[in-house]
């Protein structure tokens, strides 16, 4: 048995994130094979007096993860305990991927309800920062998460669900870890369908000016603004689709997804068109070779923020050709998703893994910022407390939730002591 507390805590080894950006060695790593040996880290971490942070796939952009204390790896924590397929629930463990459970999920007769184009990341990690997919009729990952067990700062096990808990649960959603270290997690997921997906090329007034249509029309759509057509190479979007573009800068590559159900027949193949179940059409390849923000704006103000952003990119950051990546995501009910009771559109911005970045990325964020842009916690963002406290109708509730879970901070490091504490 493993279970006396200092059993489990081993010398600190050295982890980085998915993007090489940030890196340390903590005091202690946990690499736990049960819920126990999480309960008996928290327990020694408490005696020593060490904050504890964990970490599934290490696929975000901040500082969310690197602790002076104790790290708990979740990578090889990532089984499924139970599945339930006449209610289509799924209880996973934290190190879990998005693409592991989706195709599990497959083999079972469901799907994920919805999820976004990087598939590597754990299902905990995308849940705690509110990442999401794309449709005006869906919300983010969180609101997949229907019950979790989290390890809470005195070592005892809780039990949250939307049912039982509320708002607590509201709260607990996207809490980027603060309220404890989860050690399981209920989704619910839907029946099994697949997906046909278009792709395209056109002119930026073709695809504004038929933005809002689209919207309607599909389960999904998104586009990636190009400023150059060799933009679309830093994101490894796929060649040889349909181009309807006039000229070979300032255009879009466009996509719409819709759901076919398993059991209707394959539609005939159309150019830049895919057939596949979800867990196949929704993931694409990325190479780690950016540094991304990414903040949605109230939906109504999508246009004119994108219009602005547009124009920085042609006026004064020319030499930034990254793509722009823009999705519209349903309203949901959690305190901290960048969704938080409105409709928002996400807009990611990127640039090469170099000092003048951050200067670009500087004045993405005041126009963001004008426009009332919420982060998206997974990737690099610029708030402070008061900017928070006027984007986030319970930010203060949340923090009051959060110190009543855990008093001592044991769950904070720098930088979300910064804005959380």
């Amino acid at each position: 048995m493993r279970h006396a507390e200092t059993d489990v805590l081993e010398p600190g080894k050295l982890w980085w994130n998915w993007f090489g950006e940030h890196y340390f060695v903590p005091a202690n790593t946990v690499l736990p094979r049960s819920e126990e040996d999480v309960r008996q880290a928290v327990l020694a971490a408490a005696r020593l007096g060490l904050p504890v942070r964990s970490s599934g796939r290490g696929h975000a952009n901040t500082a969310a993860v690197p602790t002076p204390g104790v790290h708990i790896d979740f990578r090889a924590f990532n089984e499924v305990l139970s599945v339930d397929r006449e209610l289509m629930r799924v209880t996973v463990q934290p190190g879990i991927s998005v693409g592991e459970l989706s195709r599990y999920l497959r083999t079972q007769g469901m799907s994920l309800n919805n999820q976004g184009d990087i598939d590597t990341q754990s299902v905990c990690g995308a849940i705690m920062t509110a990442t999401h997919g794309a449709g005006i009729t869906l919300p983010c990952m969180s609101m997949q998460m229907i019950a979790a067990r989290i390890v809470t700062a005195d070592g005892s096990l809780l039990d949250l669900s939307a049912e039982a808990d509320g708002e607590l649960f509201k709260a607990f959603r996207a809490s980027i870890g603060m309220f404890g270290v989860v050690v399981s997690i209920t989704l619910q997921a839907v029946a099994s369908y697949n997906l046909l997906k278009r792709s395209w090329n056109a002119d930026i007034e073709d695809c504004l000016g038929g933005l809002r249509q689209r919207l309607q029309d599909n389960r999904t759509f998104w586009f990636f603004w190009l400023p150059r057509r060799e933009s679309a190479d830093l994101f490894v979007l796929p060649s040889g689709v349909p181009n309807l573009a006039s000229r070979d800068h300032d255009i879009c590559h466009m996509r719409s997804y819709n759901a076919v159900p398993v059991d209707q027949a394959v539609p005939e193949p159309e150019p830049g068109s895919q057939f596949d179940h979800s867990s196949v059409i929704f993931p694409n390849l990325y190479e780690p070779n950016f540094r991304e923000i990414e903040y949605a704006v109230p939906f109504e103000d999508f246009e004119a923020t994108f219009d602005e952003v547009r124009h920085l990119f042609l006026d004064k950051h020319k030499d930034f050709t990254f793509p722009v990546e823009c999705r519209p995501v349903k309203a949901d009910d959690s305190y901290l998703s960048a969704y938080a009771e409105r409709d928002g559109y996400a807009l990611s911005v990127s640039g090469p893994m170099e000092p003048p970045t951050w200067a670009m990325l500087r004045d993405v964020d005041a126009i963001f910022d004008r426009h009332g842009g919420r982060p998206h916690w997974g990737k690099h963002h610029f708030m402070t407390p008061a900017r928070l406290e006027k984007l986030y109708p319970r930010y203060d509730a949340f923090k009051k939730m959060r110190r009543e879970l855990d008093p001592a901070g044991m769950f904070l490091n720098d930088h979300l002591r910064a804005l959380f504490a």
